[in-house]
């Protein structure tokens, strides 16, 4: 975090220092509220002797309750409104007091305010403990902005008041340093001269590259050439992460804290880390080794079954065209064989004809080439699709060789199951056998490890002699059919890998629910503060009242969008018809002044200062103040996908300017932290209450959009749909009223569902929808309980209702049903979700606490058993969950239409996102890393965020306007305005950063715009 000038740190921006330590700004029923006295808060006002001070007093009283805190202003700086509220009220007919209140009236009433409401000042012998506090905060995050809101948090429960703002900077810098100090002086005690050496040498420059920038390098593919550096890496890394997993743990800090370490490797340069101090570099590069280690192991294991999946497609397609080669054979010669034999019947053939002549006409049927090898073809066996396939992997078997065996050479896999066990000791057979240079085809019958030939596939793994005896292996088959079943069993979860993130064993990854108490307490997850029973008894309460209201209203046809058919025993649905505001959105945009890009970026940042939050990696040694022009340049050269060198010959800024402040600046997490400050700035405006659907639930929508990538990466994958002969990823988003909450971006490979929890889990911004939406991607078997478990709730839009009721499930023991139009599917198992109680929470538990992603969850959950008792669980919640949802959106046309309603927005922003894409030519983000490409998303969804924020700022231009004259029709018009729009901006063109003579005056753009015109 860069400094302020000071050379304090720098925790909150200017607009949150003002919502926290400002004086507060009521409204009308704000001021009656907190300005209304009690008798002791009026006598200890009226205590004060001059007027002035009372009046003082009766304003810090009523600031306390809003804020509790207290606040330095003369009664000439405080609030108009706030102080005439009080003249009149206590001092009518006076004028205000032109006399300074005295340090002595200013100070004295605190203590006895803070009283009133059990609180007491600041002293400085809570500094030693606040800041221990602070330290063992910093164990867990190391982030300023959430010490701060920590010790907040603690202080109200402690009830003191706050200090002031420069005292918590003084203190969460000496916490930082402290933990830093900390961790540095067990880092040097515990490594070795081995160790410092090894260190050290990652940090030392031979010809272009050292070793820490070669590891630093991303895999473009799973080509063998790629994977080859990617084991390299691996080899390279692991005596670091051999001494990283063992020293780790016993510093005592999150995984939260590793990733922020880890990252700083990863952004710094070599020069960097190596003016630092030792320990401090050490830390860094030992978090490093340890994530980028398990980075890579997920990345080998990503692409052995990448290559296994190919294999096995490769092979049964050249099958398949094998099998249906020989069946068009058997087609096309069935005609001639059946003209032979009529030969056999023919009357006009007599009994001494000879047989050369019956030859002959035979011959004119079918040659005689022909006639051979088609009655060869008929009197063997028919080729079965299984000696096809085995002898397309014959064929394969180079490639087998060459791609798959380095990888599961490369990997150390585990297992607890008997059957797991069988194929690693296959796999161990094998690697020693490699290892001796030998063939897999020579070792002795005997050494074959049991278990590992099926009786059905001897005849095809082994070699017989022509006494028909087993002599050998098919080595290529053999190992083949190995790696085959190493994927299987890993896709199950009966092998794993500990030295992973992807591929742990499952109990691994959940967390101790006894270790974690104290964190869990200041985690709102309802699933685990309300007992079981009691929420299982209103859900199914709920699902039984959803069941018999829909059939009663089904049957007496008030849900006039809904028919039953009697005959057919089916519904017809009426489906919700699309927002008609195209044209007036066009209408009102097109009446307003076009502007430059540049010239919205730079109004939007003065409105709320996001570039604030873009600090720069080295705080130390960078800039203390960024140059905002460049930062808006660079952003913009990501966003629309031109790079910097092309901005450069674009803009007025040279190439090194921008190449320097985007390595300083550009990283996700400064891009998320400005784009929650611009998220923030629009949820105060007054248009956004306008923005909601409904005003007792905040809707959000989740939705991928496809997007190509300059350059091949591992997340970038190929499909013909979306990218032609490109490679692409998928930008899964989080919006609610018009804001692009939150990013990620996925594989196309990858299903949208598994991260619907993830991307709301992790919204940042103060803006907190309850309602997710989404397409039918949303949906898998879970995430309508896992929602259900943190207070959200999942509404997909259906596109076929007839595929949802075969959804539709009740109670236990609920009768009644069988008389219903429309009947349950089945009964949910309520024994079974109550049985299973402690098992969800560690899965809850670990979710809240970010140790795992709903991703891996999801993917291991999938993974286990369809008879584990947990897995079952889940899925029966999240069938009762989706019933009553179901119900609800079958029996509500209103639900439908905002549920539809909110998709559209999603898709508006998507239309917006593509447009700034577009710029630059082709719908697409640029990068030659992962990480490059998240930043360009990241630009992206900022720009987009700063269209919105400006378009909705005008929007509360008018709103005020018409608010104030009463325009009921306007209003309402004002409502149906979308700010995802761009008609009235310019993307292209020559970028003038550096030219700030184009101000926006908003009330000349909006001086001609009449809505009701």
């Amino acid at each position: 975090m860069r400094g302020d000038i000071n050379g304090r740190l720098t925790i909150l921006s200017k607009t949150e220092k003002v919502a926290l330590y400002g004086i507060p700004e009521f409204d009308d029923f704000q001021r009656i509220e907190f300005f209304a006295m009690t008798e002791a808060e009026h006598a200890l006002a009226f205590a004060r002797k001059s007027v002035a001070a009372q009046l003082h007093c009766l304003l810090q009283i009523g600031y306390f309750k809003a804020k509790h805190s207290f606040f330095r202003f003369s009664l000439v700086e405080a609030p108009e409104q706030d102080v005439a509220f009080f003249m009149q009220r206590y001092f009518p007919g006076q004028t205000l007091p032109s006399e300074e209140v005295s340090d002595n009236d200013r100070y004295l009433p605190r203590k006895g305010i803070a009283a009133l409401y059990g609180f007491r000042l600041w002293l400085d012998d809570d500094l030693a403990g606040l800041l221990n506090k602070a330290t063992l905060l910093a164990r867990t995050d190391v982030s300023p902005s959430f010490l701060l809101a920590e010790l907040m948090v603690f202080l109200v429960g402690q009830r003191i008041v706050r200090p002031g703002y420069t005292t918590l900077q003084d203190l969460i810098t000496n916490a930082l340093a402290t933990e830093r100090e900390r961790l540095e002086q067990l880092v040097e005690a515990a490594l070795t001269k081995t160790t410092h050496k090894a260190l050290a040498q990652l940090l030392v420059r031979e010809n272009t590259l050292s070793d820490l920038a070669a590891l630093k390098q991303d895999a473009k593919s799973f080509h063998h050439s790629q994977m080859e550096l990617e084991r390299q890496k691996r080899r390279t890394l692991a005596p670091l992460y051999a001494i990283a997993k063992t020293l780790l743990p016993s510093l005592d800090i999150s995984l939260l804290n590793i990733a922020y370490y880890a990252s700083l490797a990863n952004f710094y340069t070599i020069y960097d880390l190596r003016r630092l101090k030792p320990g401090q570099t050490n830390l860094y590069l030992l978090c490093y080794a340890w994530q980028r280690y398990r980075q890579i192991t997920d990345n080998v294991v990503e692409a052995f079954g990448y290559h296994m999946q190919k294999l096995e497609d490769e092979t049964k397609a050249v099958a398949t065209a094998q099998a249906a080669k020989i069946h068009n054979e058997r087609q096309q010669t069935t005609p001639r064989v059946g003209e032979l034999l009529l030969l056999y019947v023919d009357d006009a053939l007599e009994d001494i004809t000879p047989f050369g002549d019956v030859r002959h006409r035979a011959y004119r049927i079918m040659p005689k080439e022909t006639l051979r090898s088609t009655g060869k073809l008929l009197t063997e066996n028919p080729v079965s699709q299984l000696d096809l396939r085995w002898g397309a992997v014959d064929k394969q078997g180079g490639l087998c060789t060459k791609n798959m065996r380095p990888l599961a050479m490369a990997l150390s896999f585990e297992s607890d199951s008997t059957s797991g066990k069988d194929w690693l000791a296959a796999l161990q057979w094998m690697k020693d056998v490699f290892a001796r240079q030998q063939s897999l085809a020579k070792q002795p019958m005997a050494d074959i490890p049991s278990r590992t030939v099926p009786s059905r596939l001897r005849n095809f793994l082994l070699r017989f002699d022509q006494d028909g005896k087993p002599v050998g292996l098919d080595g290529s088959r053999y190992e083949f059919f190995v790696y085959r079943q190493l994927r299987k069993r890993l896709d199950k979860g009966n092998i794993y890998l500990d030295d992973s993130v992807q591929h742990r064993r499952f109990a691994d990854d959940l967390v101790s629910m006894e270790v974690k108490a104290e964190a869990l307490k200041v985690l709102n997850i309802p699933w685990l503060r309300q007992p079981v029973d009691v929420t299982l008894e209103a859900l199914f309460t709920e699902l039984d009242i959803q069941w018999r209201a829909f059939d009663e209203e089904l049957r007496s046809s008030k849900l006039k969008h809904l028919e039953f058919d009697q005959e057919k025993k089916t519904l017809i649905w009426h489906r919700p018809k699309a927002d008609k505001d195209k044209r007036l959105q066009q209408g009102f945009y097109g009446k307003l002044q076009a502007r430059d890009i540049a010239d919205i970026f730079r109004f939007v940042n003065e409105q709320c200062h996001f570039l604030s939050a873009m600090t720069p990696l080295q705080p130390r040694y960078a800039k203390k103040i960024a140059d905002e022009d460049s930062l808006m340049a660079v952003i913009v050269a990501q966003a629309m996908n031109y790079g910097n060198l092309k901005m450069a010959e674009t803009c007025d800024i040279p190439y090194h300017v921008l190449d320097a402040t985007h390595q300083q600046y550009l990283r996700p997490a400064t891009l998320i932290a400005a784009n929650d400050t611009i998220s923030n700035f629009i949820a105060s405006l007054p248009i956004f209450p306008y923005y909601s659907i409904d005003m007792d639930v905040l809707y959000g929508s989740v939705d991928g959009q496809k997007f190509a990538t300059g350059r091949p990466t591992l997340k970038a994958r190929h499909s013909r749909k979306y990218f032609g002969k490109d490679r692409g990823v998928v930008a899964y988003t989080f919006l609610a009223n018009h804001v692009a909450l939150q990013t990620d971006l996925l594989g196309a490979n990858q299903h949208e569902s598994y991260w619907v929890f993830d991307i709301c889990y992790n919204n940042t911004s103060d803006i907190v929808p309850t309602t997710i939406t989404g397409d039918m991607h949303s949906i898998n078997m879970a995430n309508f309980a896992i929602l259900h478990w943190f207070g959200m709730n999942l509404a997909p839009r259906f596109t076929n209702l007839h595929a949802q009721l075969a959804h539709l499930y009740c109670g236990p023991e609920q009768v009644g049903y069988l008389d219903f139009l429309i009947q349950p599917v089945g009964q949910i198992d309520h024994s079974l979700i109550m049985s299973e109680k402690a098992n969800m929470d560690h899965i809850a538990a670990t979710l809240g606490l970010k140790e795992m992603s709903q991703a891996v969850l999801m993917r291991k959950i999938c993974t286990l058993s369809g008879h584990n008792r947990t897995r079952r669980a889940i899925f029966e919640y999240d069938k009762l969950i989706r019933s009553i949802y179901t119900l609800r959106y079958l029996r509500d046309p209103q639900l439908q239409s905002d549920v539809h309603r909110s998709e559209n927005r999603i898709e508006s922003y998507h239309q917006l996102r593509s447009t700034i894409a577009k710029v630059n030519g082709r719908k697409e983000l640029t990068g030659r890393t992962d990480l490059e490409v998240a930043i360009s998303n990241q630009c992206g969804r900022l720009i987009a965020n700063v269209v919105i924020a400006y378009n909705s700022i005008l929007l509360s231009g008018l709103l005020t306007r018409y608010l104030a004259t009463g325009n009921e029709k306007a209003l309402e018009l004002l409502r149906r305005v979308s700010p995802a729009a761009w008609e009235h901006l310019h993307f292209l063109g020559h970028y003038a950063f550096r030219d700030k003579y184009n101000p926006i005056d908003l009330e000349a753009i909006l001086a001609g715009v009449n809505l009701t015109a």
